[in-house]
C-alpha cells in the first residue's frame, strides 16, 4: 500500500485523492486549510461525472497542514494540487516537511511552463514529475462538482542526479495506481513538456483574456473578441511553441477556438479566483512563456501587454490580502 500526501485539495485535488483511493493501492493524507473543519465533520459530497454521487467521503486521512501531515510520513508520493503561484509563496519551502530525500516522488498537478525547476533545485534526490490535467471541477465548502470527464497525462522531469530509469519506473508506478482507480483516462508521457505547451494554448489565450475583460468564454467571442485579440494571442503561442521545437498541427489556432464555443458560459479558473479576490497563476501561464519567447526573440505584443496588465492586477490582490 503506498502511502500519498496530497498537498491542495480543492477541486483537481479532491478528485485525484478519490482516484487514488479507489484504486486499493494507496492511502492517501489531504492537507485541507479553509474548509477542514467542515470536511472533517461532514466529509466530502462529490457529484462527479467519472465516480458518480458520493456523500460524506473522506481519504484515508485529513490534516490541517503539512506539518501534521508530515507525522503520517514517510510518503512514497506526495502529490501538489495547489496553484502554483511564485510571486506569492514557495512550494518547495512549503511540501519540505512531507518529502523525505531519495524516497518521496514528487507530483505536480499545476498549471504552466518550467514550474518543475524549483523542486529539482530543492529536491534533487527525488523524481520529479507532473500531471497535466484536462477537466472541469468546482468546489464549494465540502461539495465538489466534476463535469467534465478527465484526461491526465503523467511523466517524469528527467534531471541528472537520478537515474533515467529509476524516474520511469516511479512514474508509471503512479500512473498504474491512478488507472486503477479508473475510470479516468491517465496516460504515461514521455515527453510531458510537450503536454504542457499543448494545455498552455487554451490557458494562455482564454484564461488570460477572460480574466482582463470579467468575461465568460462565450462573450469573450460574441463580443467581438476572437479578431481583436483571441486569435492573435493563439497565434503569438503557436509561434512560440514553433521556435521551441514543438510541432502542433498548423489548425491549432482554430481548432482551440472551435472547441470551445462562443454558446458556452464557462468562466476560466484564473477568472474565478479574480472575482473570488485570490492571486492569479500569471507567472507559470504568461510570465513562463515570454520567457521562453525573449530568449527564442519571438515578439509577442499581444501576450505581453496581458502579462502587464495582469501583473498590475496581481499587485493590487496581494496588497489587499496583506491589509486583511
Amino acid at each position: 500500500m503506498l502511502n500519498i500526501c496530497l498537498v491542495g485539495c480543492g477541486g483537481v485535488g479532491t478528485i485525484a485523492s478519490l482516484v487514488l483511493e479507489k484504486s486499493k493501492r494507496a492511502k492517501v493524507t489531504a492537507v485541507l486549510r479553509s474548509n477542514y473543519d467542515l470536511v472533517a465533520e461532514k466529509g466530502f459530497d462529490v457529484d462527479s461525472i467519472d465516480h458518480g454521487k458520493l456523500f460524506g467521503w473522506k481519504p484515508s486521512a485529513i490534516v490541517r497542514s503539512v506539518e501534521d501531515a508530515a507525522k503520517g510520513g514517510p510518503f512514497d508520493y506526495v502529490v501538489v494540487a495547489m496553484k502554483a503561484l511564485p510571486d506569492v509563496y514557495s512550494v518547495p519551502e512549503i511540501i519540505r516537511p512531507v518529502v523525505t530525500p531519495g524516497v518521496s516522488a514528487i507530483v505536480l498537478i499545476q498549471n504552466g511552463l518550467d514550474i518543475e525547476i524549483p523542486l529539482i533545485e530543492a529536491f534533487p534526490e527525488c523524481t520529479v514529475m507532473s500531471g497535466v490535467s484536462h477537466t472541469g471541477t468546482r468546489i464549494t465548502g465540502n461539495f465538489v462538482y466534476h463535469e467534465d470527464r478527465e484526461k491526465l497525462f503523467v511523466g517524469a522531469h528527467f534531471h541528472s542526479c537520478l537515474p533515467r530509469e529509476k524516474q520511469v519506473e516511479t512514474t508509471k508506478l503512479y500512473v498504474e495506481i491512478y488507472v486503477a482507480g479508473g475510470p479516468t483516462a491517465c496516460t504515461y508521457a514521455e515527453d510531458i513538456i510537450f503536454y504542457r505547451w499543448r494545455k498552455l494554448f487554451w490557458n494562455g489565450a482564454f484564461n488570460t483574456l477572460c480574466t482582463l475583460t470579467g468575461l465568460d468564454v462565450g462573450s469573450l467571442q460574441k463580443g467581438g473578441g476572437t479578431e481583436t485579440l483571441l486569435r492573435p494571442a493563439l497565434q503569438e503561442i503557436y509561434e512560440v511553441t514553433k521556435a521551441a521545437g514543438y510541432t502542433f498541427p498548423e489548425d491549432m489556432v482554430e481548432r482551440t477556438i472551435r472547441d470551445t464555443p462562443p454558446s458556452s458560459p464557462f468562466k476560466p479558473s484564473m477568472q474565478v479566483d479574480l472575482e473570488k479576490g485570490n492571486p492569479l497563476e500569471i507567472e507559470p501561464i504568461l510570465g513562463g512563456l515570454l520567457r521562453h519567447a525573449k530568449e527564442l526573440g519571438v515578439v509577442t505584443p499581444i501576450l505581453s501587454t496581458a502579462y502587464n496588465v495582469l501583473k498590475l492586477v496581481q499587485w493590487k490582490l496581494i496588497q489587499a490580502r496583506k491589509s486583511t
